[in-house]
């Protein structure tokens, strides 16, 4: 049995936090300093001492509950798990103590776990059994769902090295003061929502806790009351603005926007950046990987439109590299494997208890982007599972997507079998037959081989991003889908 951990990580009673400043904005209007903070975390606290270094898996989402466990399992050296709370992940990670969902639990005596104290209206699960469930590497901090795969146990392992190396370097990137106040727009659950409090925290900013979706009113209204100046979303976030948005946008005190999560085309770039400077403030596309705890480069606003394209340097302290791999048709110069060293790579992957005692095992990340630098600018033109054949050329799908790309008509190509590509599309049906005619014509194939599936919308992932196994499957099918 391994003895507390030396690791820990103090977000809330540090010096650039004084008791008297705002650290989360309520729904409802009320707003906690760091001092109300730090007492509520010091009660939650109590509810998760034990003898070791113990796993707290937190099956909430931008709720007081996971936010208050969260800190506090971070302050006693714990490790936290953002999985869900069911009973495969239960069996396979036997984690000490569990808080669900809000209004969450009642199966949780079901399968060996007995409540506790409440905490910020949720009760926290201790399990039941004595016996020891495994040791946990020391440094470890967090568990998180590798992209897409949230009810998988498959998890990224981060250590509290990179949560404090991640966020500092986020907060210098993005010039991050005291002064700002963040909405959770993002799920917290997921790494770059996550990044958004580590780094404010970490800087003595102040958050606007919401679980609200980043385009609903509610969502507006709390952020506009609670005096939101920076807004974080993903790409299909963005291509969602409409007149409303913009309208709603005015009223607030928003200076600084951030993108990450997938590629955002140059054209809805480009207005986002003038929207911003318009209210004097700054747009920062962005790019990063849950292997790397969060972002990993970020685009100066001052080098556009001349580095459009791009998703800018590597974030303070990182460095990337271009490793050669096997070329496509449409390769561009210098493209290869991107290669990324720096604050935030992970320890390595976990499918169960036995996976938590392992150290360090990974020092360079192979990100399984292909990419190209130009002046230290970092370039992504696609995924390396992405790279097919199509009657016997290799090419990139995502570089074909980049060729049909239009405004206001969603789309996302796969392969399908008997060498035929599909094309899914959201928008105008005449546009996605211009944009199967095009496809065919950039590969050099007969039209029969490109085919089109209108869809009301493309599915997405947990984090954001398009759905390609869901589209895969639907070729599958032979069927559209229908995604929520």
């Amino acid at each position: 049995m391994c003895a507390m951990p030396s690791a820990m990580l103090d977000l809330v009673t540090h010096g650039e936090a004084p008791p008297r400043s705002p650290a989360v904005h309520l729904v409802g209007g009320r707003t906690l300093s760091y001092g109300d903070l730090a007492a509520l975390v010091g009660e939650a606290e109590r509810s998760l001492r034990h003898d070791t270094k113990a796993l707290v898996l937190c099956a909430g989402d931008r709720d007081p509950a996971t936010l208050l466990t969260y800190l506090a399992a971070l302050r006693l050296g714990h490790t936290v798990a953002f999985l869900p709370a069911s009973s495969e992940i239960l069996s396979k990670y036997q984690p000490e103590f569990v808080v669900p969902a809000p209004g969450g639990g009642s199966d949780l005596t079901a399968l060996g776990y007995e409540p506790g104290a409440d905490v910020g209206g949720s009760h926290v699960f201790r399990r039941r059994s004595t016996r020891p469930a495994g040791d946990i590497f020391p440094d470890t901090a967090l568990l998180l769902s590798t992209s897409g795969t949230t009810g998988s146990p498959k998890a990224v392992r981060l250590s509290y090295d990179a949560l404090a190396d991640n966020a500092a370097a986020i907060v210098r990137a993005l010039g991050v003061t005291a002064a700002e106040r963040a909405p959770t727009t993002l799920p917290i659950t997921h790494a770059y929502g996550l990044s958004v409090v580590n780094s404010h925290l970490s800087a003595g900013a102040s958050i606007v806790l919401t679980d609200r979706s980043p385009l609903s009113l509610a969502m507006w209204d709390h952020a506009t009351r609670a005096g939101a100046t920076s807004f974080a979303a993903v790409p299909t976030t963005y291509a969602a603005f409409g007149p409303a948005h913009l309208n709603l946008l005015e009223r607030t005190e928003i200076r600084t926007m951030t993108q990450s999560g997938a590629r955002l085309g140059d054209e809805l770039t480009m207005r986002l950046v003038r929207m911003m400077e318009r209210r004097r403030g700054r747009f920062f596309p962005m790019y990063g990987q849950t292997e790397a705890t969060s972002r990993i480069t970020c685009l100066d606003p001052a080098a556009l439109p001349d580095r459009l394209g791009s998703v800018g340097t590597a974030v303070p302290g990182g460095v990337i590299t271009i490793a050669p791999t096997e070329a496509h048709d449409r390769a561009a110069p210098g493209e290869g494997a991107v290669h990324y060293r720096g604050p935030g790579v992970m320890l390595g992957y976990a499918s169960g208890r036995d996976d938590l005692g392992r150290g360090p095992e990974v020092d360079l990340l192979d990100t399984g982007d292909l990419g190209y630098l130009r002046d230290g600018y970092l370039y992504l033109t696609g995924r390396t599972k992405r790279i097919v054949k199509v009657l016997g050329v290799r090419t990139s799908l995502d570089d074909l997507e980049r060729v049909v790309e239009r405004s206001g008509h969603p789309s996302a190509v796969v392969r399908g079998e008997d060498d035929v590509v599909y094309l899914f599309g959201a928008g105008d049906p005449e546009v996605h037959e211009q944009q199967r005619r095009r496809l065919a014509e950039t590969l050099g194939v007969p039209s029969r081989h490109v085919a089109v599936r209108h869809v009301d919308r493309l599915p997405q992932t947990p984090g954001g991003k398009v759905d390609y196994r869901a589209l895969a499957a639907a070729v599958d099918t032979r069927e559209a889908g229908s995604w929520n």
